[in-house]
């Protein structure tokens, strides 16, 4: 008994951290993806490189994982002109996996990258190419069509809560039974 008790707080240990593990992925936001090293949450200044014309360019990450129906995918965006720009953000699949809603306005200050949160539904599972460019208000494209990588798995979130959620309702049981054998084992013992 004390080994099958054993086994199951180490279960649910793991669960407990693998679960952790998945949220500060982004899991519970809907998103595990591999590090990037340019994109950034807010506005900073960073040197304009010396190859780089003037312009607004669309950074390249990693590969993402989607793991929930819907989330935002952050893409990163670099102005390297001398003054503020307000560009509309236009993302579309490769393939009927996943559904882009709507571009997504973003301003970026002189000199700064910004990440863009850009909103995505899942469909079904596999792999989809993002297909990312960026225009202006009035329609006119600033870049090339940018392509990120993105894998697809709808239902991994939802696994993972259902085997937790498993894992702590055996745990209740194991207790129960343990319990009621104390209370038969030890009849006086009733308080």
């Amino acid at each position: 008994m004390k080994r099958l008790i054993a086994r199951a707080a180490a279960a649910v240990s793991a669960c407990a951290l693998a679960l952790g593990a998945s949220l500060s992925l982004g899991v519970g936001a809907g998103i595990a993806a591999t590090p990037s090293p340019a994109p950034t949450t807010q506005p900073t200044a960073q040197p304009v490189a010396p190859e780089l014309a003037p312009g607004v360019y669309v950074l390249r990450g990693s590969a993402i994982n989607l793991v929930s129906r819907e989330s935002k995918i952050p893409i990163a965006i670099r102005n390297t002109f001398d003054s503020d720009v307000r560009v509309h953000v236009h993302v579309s699949a490769s393939n009927p996996r996943v559904i882009v809603p709507s571009a997504v306005e973003v301003a970026i200050p002189a000199g700064t990258t910004v990440t863009a949160q850009v909103p995505v539904k899942a469909v079904a599972q596999g792999k989809v190419f993002l297909i990312v460019s960026v225009s202006t208000f009035s329609g006119i494209r600033l870049t090339k069509d940018s392509y990120i990588q993105m894998n697809v798995e709808p239902d991994v979130e939802l696994a993972l809560i259902a085997a937790f959620v498993a894992v702590v309702l055996a745990l209740g049981g194991v207790g129960a039974v343990r319990t009621i054998k104390r209370r038969k084992a030890n009849p006086g013992d009733a308080s």
